[in-house]
């Protein structure tokens, strides 16, 4: 018989702990905004997310009054006491951005608008989640079992989930840690993201003689070689069912504009809601490639830079039907859909796991980008009902297995 999970909200929201949170995190939007402004004012782009570690570390302890770590991934990862002290949750929100260290990351605040490169993706999350720590910490709530809060590294571009990927494998060498699900904050709200898209990232370098444009005329050029190569797989034809893609990113090369170039490289990013179809998809770039340089002098080489693994759970899943009836009683639409998130992971792995935003903005990846702080005053209790209700269906299919 499928649990009727709006009803499971209600018996929540019903629970006087539950209430104080809720109420805990409407009247305190004003600091949840000063820790968003924080967090978002040091600079973390992926693989140089050190400092805003630090930073989020020390917040957990204050506001959270948890003792954190910075792991060897630096992902930060605080561990939440409960009644029984192996950990069957985890709560994470990435901490790096998609901004080079010399972008000004100031925020500049209007009425109700926040705007700086990074104040939602993912700053806003960070906040979300770190101030969902304090509810706990201050309404004097103690989970059936340890919760795993993380501000993990490595999400965006290159970063290739880097910082999951390491937490999870970590999580399996510790004896205490039995992640049964995890709930990931990240994007704008409104939606529940239950699907996996895979991706593969190719960096191809072609390598040929070069020379002077005008005495070694005819002599393989790389960039042009390259060119053809782009040029054929822009012709590819991919499935839209499964939804299937395909992008040169990034294009790389040459010394000056009277030299052959000698060298070129491109970017490459793949993606599908298939393993099958992303596979083939490969197969086919890399076909293109052999086939193009085969016709030249030029070599070429091919570097893996990135690999999401496909995965997900149904729309019936007991984790999906908690996010959505939090959200029906929040008010907010809460369909489901697929994205690259730090989710792909964990449901590639078998672990139960979903990702929902908590603000409503605009702009992400962009250097205008912006949130509607208001809008908090509903994405805070989605990010308490959520996380009671994973916490409170947890411990009833502990219960039960026993």
């Amino acid at each position: 018989m499928e649990e009727n999970h709006d009803h499971y909200i209600k018996e929540l929201t019903g629970e006087a702990h539950v209430q104080n949170m809720i109420e805990y995190v409407q009247d305190n939007v004003d600091q949840v905004v000063e820790t968003i402004i924080t967090v978002c004012e040091v600079p973390a782009p992926t693989f140089c997310e050190r400092e805003r570690a630090r930073l989020v570390r020390g917040l957990m302890s204050e506001l959270g009054g948890i003792d954190a770590q910075i792991d060897r991934h630096n992902n930060v990862v605080g561990r939440y006491p409960g009644e029984c002290s192996t950990a069957r949750l985890a709560v994470t929100a990435h901490i790096d951005t998609v901004f080079p260290k010399d972008v000004d990351v100031s925020v500049q605040q209007k009425n109700d608008h926040l705007a700086a490169p990074g104040i939602g993706d993912n700053s806003t999350s960070v906040a979300g989640m770190l101030h969902l720590i304090a509810a706990w910490n201050k309404t004097g709530y103690k989970p059936p079992f340890d919760v795993l809060f993380v501000g993990n590294a490595c999400e965006e571009g290159l970063g290739d989930l880097r910082g999951i990927k390491g937490f999870l494998h970590d999580c399996e060498e510790c004896g205490d840690v039995q992640l049964q699900a995890v709930c990931i904050f990240d994007g704008r709200m409104g939606g529940v993201i239950n699907r996996g898209v895979g991706s593969r990232r190719l960096k191809v370098t072609l390598r040929g003689k070069g020379g002077h444009s005008w005495k070694d005329f005819g002599t393989c050029s790389a960039i042009h070689n390259l060119g053809r190569c782009i040029d054929s797989i822009s012709r590819l034809d991919v499935p839209q069912r499964p939804r299937t893609s395909y992008n040169v990113g990034v294009v790389e090369g040459g010394t000056s504009v009277n030299t052959i170039a000698e060298s070129a490289s491109m970017l490459i990013d793949m993606r599908s809601e298939a393993p099958k179809q992303l596979h083939r998809l490969e197969e086919r770039v890399r076909r293109i490639i052999k086939q193009q340089t085969a016709q030249s002098d030029c070599t070429a080489e091919v570097k893996v830079v990135g690999d999401r693994p496909v995965g997900g759970i149904s729309d019936e899943h007991p984790l999906v039907s908690i996010a959505q009836a939090a959200g029906r009683y929040l008010g907010l639409p809460m369909n489901t859909h697929a994205a690259s998130t730090d989710a792909n992971v964990p449901l590639s792995r078998g672990i139960p796991a979903v990702t929902v935003g908590i603000y409503r903005g605009e702009g992400a990846h962009r250097t205008d980008e912006s949130i509607t702080p208001s809008s908090l005053t509903r994405g805070l209790p989605l990010a308490v009902l959520l996380v009671m209700g994973a916490v409170k269906w947890l411990a009833r299919q502990h219960s039960l297995s026993h």
